[in-house]
């Protein structure tokens, strides 16, 4: 019984460390590329905590996200000028925590296609909900940029905005990029103490799903038509609004076409 306890609390702690160091690599890798208000990243790395969420432990998982957006928020954006350590401590790190706390939870109690994708929408978007309140409530008191932000714009819009601009740019690259990485580590089944969970994802829901991803798309539009051309000008970024109108077009397009290339990778 202790050596089964020691074993899994390696596992777990070799999960911590192998998410919060690839996750960190990951933010690396776009921190030059910030958000449209100067704050915080394009974060397209947010693949790698998901994917440990959906195949090993959820706590380590968890655990993992939070401390890699630490890491690196506090290697690499805070060199950029994007954020700092206690900003990263405020809003990057338990919004990391909660979203894929609940995420991991979700997939592994609702193991089809349909609740992937549905954990993905929801818990995505309510991280990057946490992390941009945080931001404007929070930021300006250890984040001198944040400052003029929060000064100029209203808060409900800076939210948004940030809120939008995160999980429209997030969610098409978890769906797309996670099934492929399960499907590639299938071979380790039995073999891994770290990768546990393989879910067999198929066509079920799949109508949920489509509705779903539409729903949140035209939501995510009426609010942008509300919001977003009133905060996008501070970065002389005017264009941001037909990105981001882009990309919910890809969100439409990208939740079933990824569901219907699971489900045929299923039939014989």
């Amino acid at each position: 019984m202790a050596e089964k306890q020691r074993m899994e609390a390696s596992s777990r702690a070799a999960t911590i460390a192998i998410t919060a160091v690839l996750y960190a690599v990951a933010k690396g890798a776009t921190a030059y590329i910030h958000t449209p208000w100067g704050v915080g990243e394009l974060l397209i790395g947010i693949f790698v905590p998901a994917f440990f969420a959906v195949v090993s432990d959820t706590w380590s998982a968890a655990i993992g996200a939070g401390l890699g957006t630490f890491i690196g928020d506090t290697f690499f954006l805070t060199a950029t000028g994007s954020t700092n350590p206690a900003l990263s401590l405020i809003a990057g790190v338990p919004a990391n925590f909660i979203a894929f706390l609940l995420f991991g939870w979700f997939v592994k109690r609702y193991t089809s296609w349909g609740g992937f994708v549905a954990a993905t929408l929801s818990f995505v978007t309510l991280g990057n909900l946490i992390a941009a309140s945080s931001i404007v409530f929070f930021g300006a008191s250890v984040f001198t940029a944040v400052g003029p932000l929060v000064a100029a714009y209203p808060a409900e819009a800076l939210i948004f905005g940030f809120t939008a601009f995160w999980s429209l740019t997030m969610i098409p690259f978890i769906i797309i990029v996670v099934p492929l990485l399960v499907r590639a580590v299938k071979p380790l089944r039995g073999r891994s103490s770290i990768i546990s969970s393989f879910p067999e994802w198929g066509e079920m829901g799949l109508r949920t799903v489509i509705l779903g991803s539409f729903l949140l798309a035209v939501a995510f539009a009426a609010a942008i038509f509300l919001y977003l051309p009133g905060v996008v000008g501070l970065a002389g970024y005017p264009a941001v609004t037909d990105d981001v109108a882009l990309v919910i077009v890809a969100l439409v397009i990208v939740v079933p076409v990824a569901g219907e290339a699971m489900a045929a990778g299923r039939r014989p």
